[in-house]
């Protein structure tokens, strides 16, 4: 490399507004602005870092300054423009706000103010970080900032414009940068690699793009970072190695793990991750956007899909993926909290692996054991068999079921938790040949999808045989189980307060402190 070596992002800052890569609606507004010398005294240029706050400033400025006119294509050969390039313009004043805090600073300034430019056609003051400014250094600058002399120009920039005061916003044309998308960073990466003649992979400058995180500037060191790395060349393996990436293979296998319910593999997969030195941070943030990938195959029909996402998408219902989703980001956010990387990593994935609810590898399942009552029984040999159950015994099945027999059924059913609290809400409105009808209580309908209703008919073939399942939302004519089950628990509360606050002991405390028993905290232990 050159003895006077540049970093990237300042060989490669824009001059021109056309050199610039986003932020097209400011850009077309300054453009339009400069073109009719139609000029506002106040710019205030907000975003995140690297977005082009400043670039943009000293490219407006060359445009009001450059010796050719005032226009939005300064030529950029002429002494100003050249000056202002170099950050030598005796008229093009920046300030870090940061390092000018106090009053006095902006006093000294202001009081310069007065007098005409140097040499050019305006005095511009750009200052950076406007938002480090003090109050009083606020107020020294609002009347002059409202109405200021003719030769003077404010370009104000800050990554926090909350901290601004109304009164300074209101008197300037803000612009609010956007971040860029991680096309355009590629696209820049891509230029630049080429206009330098060096060797590089697509794949490892999306990389370097997509940590860059919407800022030009942050992509452009870590290229610089990246190009030392490879001696000259930026490959895959290399940002790997560098930033401690998980391979897309890799991601895409512990994925099909995950789908499979393979805890096993799932943690030893983990396990050998960690002991390569790999991220395992980003490893979680790859596996999030993995998912929004196989959501969005679920969502939306395309045949540019790949095969591999479409046979994952395959593999896991829709609700379950925006439940794994929601685990990842917030896997994330606890890393930091966890023991150690590989901790956190693992308690996230066995999580996911908790809240899987695909009902044909649900392993632990809960059994309500109810003592029969001497009520009308249904009438087969067994109610648990349905592998010998005929049309016409499923008829006759269903023609001696009522609300009674109902309730008897439902706890030998195989349900998950949510099909549970369906079903505990119904009764029986009808039921003639194949078609059982159940009523369920408009307040639950929130939880009734197809996915349930499917797994409850299921459940009910087991013990009826063929059996099609309807359910109407309507209030129950009738008391449902979970009506029946939460009377049952008030009566047993109620009686269990009425023999704690009728106790002698408890009665003598409540005299001794001179207070009043919480009913709600009486619980049986």
């Amino acid at each position: 490399m050159s003895k006077h070596y540049q970093v990237l992002a300042r060989k490669y800052r824009p001059h021109s507004f056309k050199e610039l890569v986003g932020q097209m609606h400011t850009v077309q507004t300054l453009i339009n602005a400069l073109d009719a010398n139609n000029l506002h005294h106040g710019f205030l240029f907000t975003g995140t870092r690297g977005v082009g706050k400043t670039t943009i400033a000293r490219i407006f400025a060359k445009s009001i300054n450059c010796e050719n006119g005032v226009s939005s294509t300064p030529c950029g050969k002429c002494s100003t423009c050249i000056e202002i390039d170099k950050g030598q313009s005796v008229d093009l004043i920046e300030l870090d706000a940061a390092s000018h805090t106090g009053v006095d600073n902006m006093r000294e300034i202001l009081e310069n103010a007065q007098y005409m430019p140097t040499k050019n056609r305006y005095k511009i003051y750009l200052i950076d970080e406007v938002h480090m400014l003090s109050k009083s250094s606020f107020n020294a600058l609002l009347k002059t900032l409202e109405e200021p002399p003719e030769h003077i120009k404010f370009l104000l920039a800050t990554t926090d414009p909350q901290k601004l005061p109304v009164t300074v916003l209101s008197r300037c044309l803000q612009f609010n940068l956007q971040k860029l998308t991680d096309s355009e960073i590629s696209g820049q990466l891509k230029y630049i690699m080429q206009n330098e003649s060096l060797d590089f992979e697509e794949d490892a400058l999306n990389q370097i793009a997509r940590f860059g995180q919407g800022s030009m500037r942050d992509a452009l060191s870590l290229l610089d970072q990246s190009i030392s790395y490879g001696n000259g060349t930026v490959l895959v393996k290399d940002i790997k190695a560098m930033l401690g990436l998980v391979s897309h293979d890799d991601i895409i296998k512990l994925a099909t793990h995950l789908f499979n319910q393979n805890a096993n593999e799932v943690i030893e997969f983990i396990r050998d991750i960690s002991h390569r030195g790999d991220n395992l941070t980003n490893a979680l943030n790859d596996l999030s956007s993995l998912f929004h990938r196989i959501s969005i195959a679920k969502t939306v029909s395309s045949t540019s899909i790949e095969d591999e996402i479409s046979l994952l998408s395959s593999k896991i219902s829709a609700q379950d993926l925006q439940v794994f989703y929601q685990i990842s980001i917030n896997g994330v956010k606890d890393m930091p909290l966890a023991p150690s990387e590989q901790i956190g990593m693992e308690m996230t994935l066995l999580r996911m692996l908790s809240f899987h609810t695909d009902i044909t590898n649900y392993t632990e399942k809960k059994t309500v054991k109810i003592k029969p009552k001497s009520v009308t029984k249904i009438q087969t040999d067994n109610i648990t068999d349905a592998k010998n159950f005929s049309s016409s015994d499923t008829n006759s099945k269903l023609g001696i079921l009522n609300n009674d027999s109902w309730e008897q059924l439902t706890p030998t059913l195989k349900l998950s938790s949510a099909a549970i609290i369906i079903v505990k809400n119904t009764i029986i409105e009808s039921h003639s040949s194949n078609l059982l009808t159940l009523t369920l209580d408009k307040e639950f309908s929130g939880l009734l999808t197809q996915r349930i209703q499917s797994e409850i008919e299921k459940a009910l073939k087991i013990c009826l045989g063929n059996v099609t399942l309807k359910i109407v939302l309507n209030k129950p004519k009738f008391k449902t189980i979970a009506q029946k089950e939460q009377h049952a628990n008030n009566t047993k509360n109620a009686k269990l307060q009425e023999r704690f606050i009728n106790d002698t002991t408890v009665k003598k405390i409540e005299q001794i402190f001179n207070s009043k028993i919480d009913m709600k905290s009486i619980k049986e232990i």
